[in-house]
């Protein structure tokens, strides 16, 4: 039987889960030492985890997308029958190793949201983790040269932490984990976005005027009460051209939240918009307006940006999604096509 209790962090990042086997990592099992071949290019998700109960610290890697031969692939593999069966985390990961593309001794490097290298991290196991009611393989390891995972957790941003605790397979858990975007191939240089006072004005003015326009063109936001605000603006340079993308969540709400009902009732409408500026005047490149419900539960972070990463390592940033919906996440890679923002991948989901 599976009782988990999840509890919200602060700002965006993901709802997973912690090993089914807490403080078990000699259980894990090595991997072989071949490398990848070269044309295999990997990106996933790093993930640092605390464990409250003993205050603990390990890294893994989740690995989300393959990129081989011009397409991209699922990189996860899903365990959670087996685990609900109560087998032992040696077991499974027996079994399923030969489905892992982290069958192998992987380097990873960490990056931050622009695409900056954190670090590097060596998984040469693998284990078995839970995200959600999902149990997944994922590779451990630990960080290259002078870094040590407990400083790295200290390093990632608060706005991507959780905490998830329970009871799984009648085991006591209780983690508090951050993450940040993986990669196994080297990213090349990226130069940061600098941006003046007056250009971070005019970015959030543009997005707030086109994304205004945007939510009123959903059938269903002449229900909601309120006016519209932005959230939150990241700014990149994804083809390296020196004009940027600019990225803004909006939403419409009012100023006290709806009362539930028996009945569905929109609550609130939220705009995913992005802007490129290669002309005098900011054209869309894609934008997603979701609206939601109660009393079915509002989730306020459907879209998220995890940040930009080169995943194809063709000199430019890819875009990675999380993608979250009702007991369920997965995620997207956008890439930057013919000044469209293009979804060229959606996969490694779990839920409940």
């Amino acid at each position: 039987m599976i009782n988990l209790k999840l509890f919200a962090g602060v700002g965006t990042a993901l709802v997973l889960g912690s090993c089914a086997l807490l403080g078990t990592e000699s259980r894990s099992v090595e991997i072989a030492q071949s490398p990848l071949p070269r044309q295999d290019k990997l990106i996933g998700l790093f993930i640092v985890k605390r464990n409250n109960l003993n205050q603990q610290y390990r890294g893994e890697i989740y690995p989300i997308a393959q990129y081989k031969n011009g397409r991209y692939s699922d990189a996860s593999v899903d365990v959670t029958p087996e685990m609900r069966q109560n087998a032992k985390e040696a077991d499974i990961v027996k079994r399923n190793a030969a489905r892992s593309v982290l069958n192998s001794r992987s380097t990873f490097t960490v990056t931050n949201t622009q695409g900056k290298s954190l670090g590097q991290f060596k998984a040469d196991r693998l284990g078995v983790s839970q995200f959600a009611c999902s149990s997944l393989l994922i590779g451990r390891g630990k960080l290259l040269g002078q870094s040590n995972v407990q400083t790295m957790f200290n390093q990632l941003p608060r706005d991507r932490e959780r905490r998830s605790s329970g009871f799984f397979n009648g085991q006591e858990f209780d983690e508090t984990w951050r993450s940040t975007l993986a990669a196994q191939s080297v990213p090349s240089a990226v130069a940061p976005v600098r941006l003046t006072s007056a250009q971070t004005a005019q970015y959030r003015k543009d997005l707030m005027q086109i994304g205004t326009r945007e939510i009123a063109k959903n059938p269903q936001a002449k229900a909601v009460q309120g006016s519209v605000s932005l959230i939150d603006v990241q700014v990149f340079d994804l083809d390296r051209d020196g004009k940027p993308e600019v990225y803004g969540k909006l939403r419409k709400a009012p100023a006290r939240p709806v009362t539930s009902s028996n009945r569905p009732t929109v609550q609130s409408i939220y705009a995913n918009v992005w802007l490129g500026y290669t002309a005098p005047q900011p054209k869309i490149l894609t934008s997603q307006v979701v609206p939601y419900f109660v009393p079915s539960g509002e989730v306020s972070r459907a879209y998220e940006v995890l940040g930009a990463i080169d995943a194809n390592s063709d000199g430019k940033q890819e875009v990675l999604i999380q993608n979250n919906g009702y007991e369920a996440i997965n995620f997207s890679v956008y890439e930057l096509q013919n000044n469209q923002l293009k979804s060229v991948f959606t996969g490694a989901g779990y839920g409940c």
